[in-house]
């Protein structure tokens, strides 16, 4: 029987068991035996199916969650994340692009946003649309950086490292027109 982080599959039809009921698989029914604590071995073949088919066993509501989420998200998509300390500095350097813009945007009438996605949206819903807009962006380069990342190690990091030179130098064009401006004044 094969062990992974999931915990015990079947080596037959492959699904989680939690318990074996009367040394069988749950889910396909294949004879198993247990040869240590908390592992199954593959006995037989599966018993062929009836003429009847029998109903399966209406599954208890918490495994039927669990074996939704199970079938819905890929296996790669239920792992941690990879590029944690990348992530966190990109949502600092974008948290800080957000307050650098809204502080030049709400205290300099010459200073405009330059992004004419942003600028619309800042004129729509001001301040709120801007971080919404700014954050589904970030998550989005989120994803696809881990995405990537499980692919082809190295690349996801790349790219999520690029989103934060961007970021950088954004926030850096930012202070130096908000102190050039303090400067100025």
């Amino acid at each position: 029987m094969a062990m992974n982080a999931d915990g015990v599959h079947c080596p037959w039809c492959g699904l989680a068991i939690e318990r074996a009921e009367q040394g069988r698989c749950p889910h396909c029914g294949a004879a198993l035996q247990s040869p240590e604590r908390g592992t199954y071995a593959l006995v037989e073949e599966p018993p062929t199916p009836a003429r009847e088919p029998a109903d399966p066993p209406t599954p208890q509501p918490r495994r039927a969650i669990r074996d939704f989420a199970s079938r819905f998200f890929h296996e790669s998509a239920r792992r941690d994340t990879v590029l944690a300390a990348e992530i966190v500095a990109l949502l600092a350097l974008s948290l800080a692009d957000l307050l650098t813009t809204h502080h030049l945007l709400r205290t300099h009438p010459k200073f405009y946003e330059s992004n004419p996605i942003a600028r619309l949206i800042f004129i729509r819903w001001n301040i709120a649309g801007m971080a919404i807009f700014k954050f589904s962006v970030v998550a989005f380069v989120v994803t696809v950086g881990e995405v990537v990342e499980r692919k082809r190690p190295g690349l996801g990091r790349f790219v999520i490292l690029t989103g934060c030179a961007a970021s950088a130098l954004v926030v850096a064009h930012g202070l130096r027109l908000a102190f050039g401006e303090v400067l100025a004044d």
